[in-house]
């Protein structure tokens, strides 16, 4: 393999980016369309909360996310610990793909599944130590589950 130049490889990873980016437009948009609807039509973004009133795993994320974009760093922690490891996650991904080429694909994977598998016990925890509580380990009572079961409840005359 030949050595590149810096610069060669800054235009070659924007190519690949401006690609990427090209043939996602869809899931792009399709995505940005989810965001929008759910927050007109529904109490959350997060589909569990929405549905169900039960917080994710995940639950936190985004506003510790945006908590970072306003370098409020010790908020994003308390939101959400793992918004750290994530963010590493996302420039090792960007890194492997845009400059690696994808050389790094399979440990990549494995990091992530770390990643996750640390996510959900530690949910686990968070749900047996402060649900229901405040944000974003809270309930939310006007979930679609129970709307339905008040639904049925009226139609049918029996309390659910």
């Amino acid at each position: 393999m030949e050595r590149r130049s810096l610069k060669q490889t800054a235009a070659d990873a924007f190519r690949l980016f401006t690609n990427d980016i090209r043939n996602s437009k869809w899931a792009i948009a399709a995505v940005i369309a989810y965001f929008v609807l759910s927050r007109s039509f529904f109490y959350s973004i997060c589909p569990m909360v929405s549905f169900t009133g039960f917080p994710c795993p995940a639950c936190g994320l985004t506003r510790a996310g945006f908590a970072v974009l306003r370098f409020d760093f010790d908020g994003a922690w308390r939101m959400h610990p793992f918004i750290y490891p994530i963010i590493f996650l996302i420039f090792l991904f960007f890194v492997n793909r845009y400059f690696l080429y994808g050389r790094k694909g399979r440990k990549l994977r494995r990091i992530a599944f770390i990643i996750l598998t640390a996510m959900i016990l530690f949910y686990i925890w968070r749900m047996y130590r402060y649900f229901p509580g405040e944000p974003p380990m809270s309930y939310y009572r006007h979930n679609v589950i129970q709307r339905i079961l008040h639904i049925i409840s009226q139609v049918t005359g029996r309390s659910l």
